[in-house]
């Protein structure tokens, strides 16, 4: 003897568990039914039918979106920035792509300040973007999103137009072709240094000897006289345009208020002109940066030099930043047979340094 059970069920459904472990949790799954794109010359949709690709997964070290347009983002890039010259105005920064093609394109976010913080991530300062020109602005646009080699490859580029002694942080996200941005990938930060310039003026061999004054003692007549001891100076600036240094005389020679006679200083070769006075560079470099050197007619040889006037004349001079720039002055002096006798001879000499920021 047979006998049949019918069971019928109306509107029940079964819902499994979604796979899940302490380290991760998928969400959703499914099986849809392929993808496609259509567009025009502006514009492109891709899409695809079936289920939505549900919801973020992420913790403090992963973040995972679901879906097919996911799989086709651009790799998260890594960005580095440094200050290798001590910069004032300027940082470094290079991208290291993470393995994306060469036609992708990278955009640049800084956040002046502070870093990034909290969930979801938010800049503690003000937030700008590099542009094209490598400078600072509230705007990203298409055309900053730049190549890797735009960017300067791997020797990088700068940031520019900075402030002194502010930390910018900065990070990277590319695309390469259609639907593929990437997150925002982890920041790098760089501090501009302060704007800087030392100088030190001295007699007595080295800065910390200190010494003002240089006693020429006895002039021969018809004779090249030298100063017994170099004024020194130290100098050294961060300015993008390096630094100048000034030389000036108060007499404009060498003067006597008892014979109220002045020996001339004048541009001259000592050794065959009758008399004069001036000043030689007889030495003259730094340690990095530079270069730090005599002008003319101050970097003449031997017995030449050059004029001490009432006006300033430019003596030293470097045309980019530098450190531990040091030269020696020597001061030189030829009276004739008619130079009247006195010991009252004297002179103030000025010397100054600008550095152009």
């Amino acid at each position: 003897m047979g006998f049949t059970i019918l069971i019928a069920a109306l509107g029940l459904s079964f819902f499994a568990a979604l796979p899940a472990t302490t380290n991760y949790q998928l969400n959703s799954y499914g099986f849809g039914s392929g993808g496609g794109v259509t567009g025009t010359s502006t514009y492109s949709l891709e899409g695809i039918t079936g289920e939505t690709g549900g919801n973020t997964s992420a913790t403090s070290d992963y973040d995972i979106k679901p879906g097919y347009v996911e799989t086709q983002q651009a790799n998260v890039p890594i960005v580095t920035v440094s200050n290798p010259s001590g910069y004032y105005d300027k940082l470094h920064f290079i991208i290291d792509q993470q393995g994306n093609p060469s036609d992708a394109l990278y955009a640049l976010q800084v956040c002046v300040g502070a870093d990034w913080t909290g969930s979801p991530l938010a800049c503690g300062g003000t937030t700008l973007y590099i542009k094209s020109d490598n400078t600072l602005g509230a705007s990203l646009t298409t055309a900053d999103y730049q190549t890797y080699s735009a960017w300067g490859g791997s020797g990088g580029g700068n940031i520019i137009g900075l402030n002194p002694s502010v930390s910018y942080y900065v990070r990277a996200r590319a695309t390469q072709g259609q639907f593929t941005e990437s997150a925002w990938g982890p920041s790098s930060s760089g501090t501009t240094a302060g704007q800087s310039i030392s100088f030190c003026l001295y007699t007595s061999g080295s800065c910390a000897g200190g010494g003002s004054s240089v006693a020429f003692g006895s002039l021969l007549p018809n004779t090249v006289n030298d100063a017994p001891s170099q004024i020194g100076l130290d100098f050294a600036t961060n300015a993008n345009f390096g630094g100048k240094v000034y030389i000036s005389s108060a007499n404009g020679g060498l003067k006597s208020n008892s014979a109220s006679f002045t020996l001339a200083s004048a541009t001259a070769d000592l050794s065959s002109a009758g008399s004069g006075y001036g000043a030689r560079v007889t030495s003259a470099g730094q340690s990095s940066g530079g270069a730090f050197s005599a002008i003319y007619p101050y970097d003449q040889p031997t017995d030449s030099v050059g004029a001490l006037n009432t006006t300033f004349a430019e003596l030293l001079s470097s045309p980019a930043s530098f450190g531990g720039g040091v030269a020696n002055v020597l001061l030189k002096a030829k009276p004739d047979g008619s130079t009247p006798a006195a010991n009252d001879y004297a002179d103030t000499v000025t010397v100054v340094a600008a550095a152009s920021f």
